[in-house]
């Protein structure tokens, strides 16, 4: 077999070996099973219980054996998408990886599966070399990606670690960050039943693409470009130029936590060529206001079929609501301090007259957060729309006298020349739900430079991989 990275370099090697093994999330029992095996190898204790997720068990360096145990925790599971014309298969492909010429390692035509592919790889090789260290349990979680259903499903109970380095944060630009905190989120859903009646006019599909994709959490400030808010604001165009219309069907985005690429939209008219023009004449106002480069916004406007059409209080309505609702960004500062929240928009489906629009916000403060959520309830009333909503993950609030924080930051300033950067995570984390249920729980996260998680886009530097994996180790060996 040929390989793409160094296979003398334990991280990289077990990386690569886990890229080669299918682990989309409710998929992982081949990954975990392979956990296992290295732990086995190694004489090393572990479990694996019903659900897949793993506790290794590594006992600690000589010299070390009255420290204080410490976790290493991670996820199996990986984010599965793929470019429209790649053929790949998540739940039996590997994943086709390479290093480009600027010594970042990318996937070819999907995920790389970074996030958490990297945290995982670094347990496997602190399990296989020896360094100093302190009693160590290093738990591999699943089902992270969708719902953290994993890790609250793992027995905390089995567990004795009151100190804990997290293994999954990735978006660094530089060596010298930690993560010391994380947001909360609630998963939204605004649905209606909505009147229908034959289709009269003139049929078009609008297919809104081109969006660059980019994972919610990655850019909460500033807005995003978001195809599902493009095309409402195409639609409230031309409802402001009197242009007669009526929805029939309407499909967009991939999941919750992402902003949408792309979305096709079916509209009834009887003056097609009208409002052709009104809706590319928006579209040029949108161009001229791109200024990044990074967009490549396109409308397809083309003939289609439908036999059904809403009414027109029901087609203003769902225009209404998407083209009102916040997306991203909302912002306090005050004193110099700026309070950040995001509402996410990111699926809808309108088929045979059930219109379905699911979001996620995301905020430092629960209180924040249910301002937006406030928000976004108001206007599911004002508009007819009802609203159910779920706590998706807790916040992992500041601790403001952590010691594996303090440790990490006087580790980096020596390591680097540099204080340590905090940020908090706008993700969610699966800490959240190991603190309640272990009292005392010191944390502190940190990753290599990576970004683009979620997207084909996703890349991990390889350098930063290996500094961040000795920086690890080194900080193992000071918690004695």
């Amino acid at each position: 077999m040929a390989f793409v990275l160094d296979q003398t370099k334990p991280n990289q090697k077990y990386f690569e070996a886990i890229c080669g093994i299918p682990h989309p999330s409710t998929e992982e029992k081949a990954v975990s099973d392979y956990v296992c095996s290295v732990a086995e190898k190694l004489g090393l204790n572990y479990e694996q219980d019903k659900f897949w997720n793993v506790i290794v068990r590594k006992p600690a360096s000589k010299g070390y054996e009255d420290a204080p145990v410490v976790m290493l925790e991670g996820h199996m599971d990986m984010v599965c998408v793929k470019t429209p014309e790649s053929t790949h298969d998540f739940s039996h492909d590997p994943i086709e990886i390479y290093v480009d010429d600027k010594g970042d390692i990318r996937a070819k035509d999907t995920t790389l599966g970074a996030d958490d592919g990297y945290g995982v790889a670094y347990m496997l090789a602190v399990m296989e070399e020896d360094f100093p260290h302190p009693p160590l349990e290093l738990v591999f979680t699943v089902q992270e990606e969708n719902g953290c259903n994993g890790v609250d499903a793992l027995d905390a109970g089995k567990l004795k670690s009151r100190r804990m380095i997290g293994l999954d944060v990735m978006g660094e630009t530089v060596e010298y960050t930690s993560c010391v905190s994380c947001f909360t989120s609630d998963l939204m859903k605004l649905t209606k039943t909505c009147e229908t009646e034959p289709a009269k006019g003139a049929a078009l599909m609008l297919t809104v693409s081109g969006v660059q994709p980019v994972h919610s959490g990655a850019m909460v400030h500033p807005e995003q470009f978001n195809a599902i808010k493009i095309t409402a604001r195409l639609l409230n165009a031309l409802s402001e130029n009197g242009a007669v219309y009526r929805l029939s069907t309407m499909a967009g985005g991939e999941a919750e936590n992402y902003a949408p690429v792309e979305t096709k939209t079916v509209i009834l008219c009887d003056e097609p060529d009208t409002v052709k023009a009104i809706l590319n004449g928006e579209l040029e106002k949108i161009d001229r206001e791109l200024q990044d480069g990074k967009q490549n916004l396109t409308l397809e406007i083309r003939d289609a079929a439908a036999n059904e059409m809403l009414s027109d209080a029901d087609t203003q309505a769902i225009v209404d609501l998407i083209y009102l609702m916040p997306s991203n960004t909302v912002a306090i500062r005050t004193a110099g301090e700026e309070m950040t929240a995001t509402n996410n928009v990111g699926t809808v489906s309108l088929n045979g007259g059930a219109f379905e629009l699911v979001m996620s916000d995301r905020a430092a403060s629960r209180s924040f957060k249910n301002s937006v959520l406030g928000r976004v309830k108001r206007l599911a009333e004002l508009c007819g729309f009802t609203l159910e909503t779920s706590l998706r993950y807790d916040s992992w609030e500041y601790q403001p006298n952590s010691y594996m924080r303090r440790m990490t930051a006087d580790l980096m300033k020596e390591v680097y020349g540099h204080e340590m950067m905090e940020t908090a995570c706008p993700g969610g984390l699966e800490c959240c739900s190991l603190l309640p249920r272990m009292e005392g729980l010191d944390i502190v996260m940190f990753a290599p430079i990576g970004e683009n998680c979620h997207t084909t886009d996703e890349y991990m530097n390889l350098k930063s991989f290996d500094r961040v994996y000795d920086f690890l180790k080194t900080l193992l060996g000071r918690l004695k």
